[in-house]
């Protein structure tokens, strides 16, 4: 497959007990309280991680990888052509170190525990949660209208989209 890359979409969760996690789990009655994209680098020799997770969106290379383990419940893949894969590094860069949405995140926790509309500490691009990451790459980079508002979706309802999405395709 020249000029082609492989990407994942993964949903995972951290090896031993994280509250955050935990409750993202709970509320969202899922496995999983993280989504996050992953691809072989240069060369196919350096695995890449990006994701919005502690304080901001970054790249994790295969030793912070090893030392932070988690557990994969789940992983989609999607066959980019050259220019979307450099769209995609591109995405990355662009929004590499930007804030992670933590009051963005309570939010979300608002709009599903009160059943809100609008999620009240929505910033737009300003910063980002890790459903929002991947919700940029399926718009963004591979052209789907998601029918989400990226303000309020969690990683849940990114997977339930993929699923659709897969679905089409086959």
């Amino acid at each position: 497959m020249t000029g082609r890359r492989l990407i994942q979409i993964q949903f995972t969760r951290p090896n031993g007990f994280k509250p955050l996690s935990w409750t993202i789990r709970k509320v969202q009655r899922t496995e999983f309280s993280h989504v996050r994209l992953a691809w072989d680098g240069i060369g196919g020799t350096v695995p890449v991680i990006y994701e919005a997770s502690g304080s901001n969106l970054k790249f994790i290379g295969p030793i912070a990888a090893a030392q932070h383990k988690v557990k994969v419940i789940n992983s989609f893949k999607f066959n980019l052509p050259e220019d979307q894969y450099r769209a995609l590094v591109k995405l990355c860069m662009t929004y590499a170190n930007v804030d992670y949405g933590k009051k963005q995140l309570i939010g979300i926790g608002l709009v599903k525990t009160f059943r809100l509309k609008k999620n009240p500490f929505a910033d737009g691009r300003k910063s980002q949660v890790c459903s929002e990451v991947i919700g940029m790459f399926l718009t963004d980079i591979l052209g789907h209208d998601l029918d989400l508002d990226l303000d309020i979706a969690g990683p849940k309802e990114i997977m339930e989209t993929i699923v659709k999405i897969k679905q089409r395709k086959d």
